[in-house]
């Protein structure tokens, strides 16, 4: 690895544990949501830096992904795999993490909450049945 991949590597990863700090952060117990307002310890935050910081992830995301899609033809894999792993690897992320929301002694009885879990169910079974024979 080169110098210039090298120093790539290294901001990849420092900026992927600065969005996991950002990410506790804004879904700590210490931020509030009220009347239209955000307050992280007390102090507000800015719906326009907060709709600033979305932009730009979402800018990178999209640069990320299109990189990752060129490269799905050099993996041995389609596009469409490549696209179905993602899928999946991104859900079980997203799984992961609300494994211990769901585990909490508060689990939010919503109607978004009910119709994510039949969601879940429905996906499992079908899986299930389709790989377990």
């Amino acid at each position: 690895m080169d110098r210039n991949s090298a120093r790539l590597a290294e901001e990849l990863r420092d900026l992927a544990d600065q969005l996991r700090f950002l990410e506790s952060a804004l879904t700590s117990s210490r931020t509030r949501l009220s009347g239209g307002q955000c307050t992280l310890d007390g102090e507000p935050v800015e719906t326009e830096l907060l709709s600033e910081f979305k932009s730009a992830l979402d800018h990178a995301r999209h640069s990320v992904w299109a990189l990752l899609e060129a490269l799905a033809g050099y993996s041995g894999h389609t596009v469409d795999e490549v696209l179905q792993n993602y899928r999946m690897q991104r859900a079980s992320e997203l799984l992961h993490v609300l494994r211990s929301e769901i585990e909490s002694p508060s689990i939010p009885d919503s109607a978004v909450a009910r119709t994510f879990l039949d969601e879940v169910q429905i996906v499992a079974d079908l899986a299930y049945r389709r790989h377990m024979r």
